[in-house]
């Protein structure tokens, strides 16, 4: 066997275990999953099909609805998430006073448990909590309020909530993108005079096109997948519906009410939706290379 031939094959080798797990524990259960999407099934007694009932169900579906349009809420909020950790990022790869520090302690939510997370800010954020009690400390006592109680306020602080879990990561993500690029570029960038807004606009964001692309990828796929043990822990989907997310509608279709066929359409369409933004996403990111 040739020289290249036997690089192929080592490779080939020391993929197997990867594409064996991806196939066992993703695969095989997503495709399950489509499969039951059309039929009527609590988990314990065989399937009956019910073809195109599941997904009927799903477009009369007003929690469905709510859920899907508190997902393309937290969407919304994305460009926010990238321009907090973009800017600190920013901030930090200048060497300012205690910029290793920084580093640290902003890295440091991201490690945290969403569990953990959700815990510590239901308890800072009750009524008796000590956000109020700062607030009516310095004279802000009308803007007190059940901030996960209210249906108005209560997804608003969720995104802060997942704001501050998740910025770490993304400021980890632009100082690796910083570190790539010349310094010799914003050297020249300050020598001709731009500053503040203007430099971060025409010469740090160009420079970081795909690293930004990269990660509002990941958020958005983050803010429709991997928001479950938020909602669990701190609002269970209310005050109503306010708070519902359409991975928390699938856990309650299937664990709580037994409905595994329609938890199953859930999924799917939750994939689809996912996926369709996703790609539009890209689609929107790369014209510019056409």
């Amino acid at each position: 066997m040739s020289r290249r031939g036997r690089a192929a094959l080592m490779g080939y080798l020391f993929l197997t275990p990867a594409c064996l797990l991806l196939i066992t524990f993703r695969l095989i259960p997503a495709a399950s999953a489509v499969r039951h999407a059309f039929t009527e099934w609590n988990g314990v007694e065989p399937p009956r099909s019910v073809g195109l009932a599941n997904f009927g169900e799903l477009l009369h579906d007003p929690i469905f609805r709510t859920a899907v349009r508190n997902n393309l809420t937290l969407v919304i909020a994305v460009p926010l998430w990238l321009l907090v950790s973009l800017v600190l990022a920013l901030l930090i790869h200048q060497d300012l006073p205690g910029s290793r520090f920084f580093r640290a302690a902003f890295f440091l939510p991201s490690v945290l448990s969403p569990v953990i997370v959700g815990t510590l800010f239901t308890a800072l954020l009750r009524e008796t909590g000590p956000v109020n009690g700062l607030l009516k400390l310095v004279g802000l006592g009308g803007l007190a309020r059940e901030w996960l109680g209210d249906p108005q306020a209560a997804l608003p602080t969720m995104v802060l909530v997942m704001l501050w879990c998740v910025f770490g990561m993304g400021v980890i993500v632009f100082l690796a993108g910083l570190a790539a690029v010349p310094r010799e570029i914003f050297e020249a960038a300050r020598i001709d005079g731009a500053q503040g807004w203007s430099f971060l606009v025409y010469i740090v964001i160009p420079s970081l096109r795909y690293v930004i692309e990269f990660w509002g990828v990941n958020l958005v796929v983050w803010s429709f997948t991997s928001l479950f043990a938020f909602v669990f822990v701190m609002t269970g989907g209310g005050p109503g519906y306010a708070t519902m997310l359409v991975e928390y509608q699938l856990y309650l279709q299937a664990f709580q009410f037994d409905r595994m066929g329609y938890a199953c359409a859930l999924g799917s369409a939750l994939f689809m939706v996912v996926f369709g933004i996703v790609l539009l996403q890209i689609r929107l990111m790369t014209r510019g290379d056409d």
